[in-house]
């Protein structure tokens, strides 16, 4: 490897992919970026017509390392992955150079091409985005991390999309819902209610219950919110909550309702005890 720390000043002209790829990490220590641009050009200037796939991937990967996305990006747009492991590869390579040069479409691209046409694939799948200070890797989801490029493109239906594709519970599962809802605040009611209908029997089908209960939750206060008749909503979402013993949400959605407080009182009373015993349970004004 040559020695950057003791001659930064010296660079050999002709050096292989692997010796561009450690003098650039090296140059990256000594943030020598004069060296890291004439270590990407020189890689650039080489010839290229005949690369395979795996020499594109290997320029790409390096070109990274020297801190040039814009041309790895450049090399990648010109591959053609075309097996599972190569598109695996590709889609990674490419969101990284697209998040380097801040470009949030070809970014998504990347993560669509990765999810294979399922965006719950991307529910399984960490990438790396960063290191700590001790080096250990800080990693996200691919499904959060696409929901964020497609925000930040503009794109607040595909983003709120992608959220609710997801099938993560607990918090993590609310910060999505609750993402999802900011980025439904600038469409129509038609739209809302298509993207929520398209969500509701996508979690149906795979039987993820609690999104389930979230979704119609979501639909109903969008509908209330928008002065819609959403009589048909709130029936649905409390015939599911008795199916499942959620007395919880049985309660929000009857407590508005002054014909029924004979049914709030019994409710209130089976579940005072559990409510006295949590105080941080809240309760969603439906």
């Amino acid at each position: 490897m040559f020695d950057f720390a003791s001659r930064p000043e010296e660079m050999p002209n002709h050096l292989t992919t692997d010796e561009i790829k450690n003098s650039c990490e090296e140059a990256s220590k000594f943030s020598f970026d004069n060296r890291l641009r004439q270590l990407s050009h020189q890689l650039m200037s080489s010839d290229q017509t005949n690369d395979s796939f795996e020499l594109g991937i290997q320029k790409a990967e390096v070109l990274l390392a020297c801190k040039d996305p814009s041309n790895a990006q450049k090399v990648l747009q010109g591959l053609n992955p075309f097996l599972g492991s190569q598109t695996k590869r590709w889609a990674i390579l490419f969101w990284q150079a697209s998040k380097g040069v801040m470009d949030h479409e070809g970014a998504s691209l990347a993560l669509r091409k990765l999810s294979e046409g399922d965006l719950r694939k991307l529910d399984q799948e960490w990438i790396t985005v960063g290191y700590s200070s001790d080096g250990s890797e800080l990693r996200r989801l691919a499904l959060d991390l696409l929901a964020e490029h497609e925000r930040l493109s503009g794109n607040c239906h595909a983003s709120a999309q992608v959220l609710l594709a997801g099938r993560k519970s607990g918090a993590l599962g609310a910060r999505r819902i609750s993402r999802a809802i900011q980025c439904l605040e600038g469409l129509g009611i038609k739209q809302k209610n298509v993207l929520l209908s398209s969500a509701l029997a996508q979690a149906e089908a795979d039987k993820a219950w609690w999104l389930v209960s979230d979704v119609l939750k979501l639909k109903l206060l969008l509908e209330l919110a928008a002065n819609e008749d959403a009589q048909t909503v709130r029936n649905r979402l409390e015939l599911f909550a008795k199916e499942l013993d959620d007395r919880y949400t049985q309660l929000e959605v009857i407590r508005s309702d002054s014909e029924r407080e004979e049914e709030k009182r019994l409710l209130e009373n089976q579940l005072r005890s559990p409510r006295e015993a949590n105080p941080d349970v809240q309760e969603m004004p439906l």
